[in-house]
């Protein structure tokens, strides 16, 4: 199954898309990384999943954008639907 997780950089976003990857899903992450809190988390949770990806070969993309941008969405679906 593929599988859209916003805010995939965050701790909820992160710990669900992890147990996906790890059930053998594709996951597709969209976030922001923004400065709400320190983004050296961020970056270190979306290298977390990147790896986790690679050991369970489960398909993994992620886009960096907001969801307020009409054109990271759409850019989203057409590559990903």
């Amino acid at each position: 199954m593929k599988v859209l997780v916003t805010g995939a950089a965050g701790f909820i976003g992160y710990h669900v898309s992890k147990r996906l990857l790890e059930r053998g899903d594709e996951v597709v992450g969209i976030d922001s990384v923004n400065s709400y809190y320190d983004p050296q988390i961020k970056e270190a949770r979306l290298r977390l999943l990147e790896e986790t990806s690679r050991k369970t070969n489960a398909g993994y993309h992620f886009i960096r954008g907001n969801l307020a941008d009409k054109s990271v969405v759409d850019g989203c679906f057409a590559e990903h639907a």
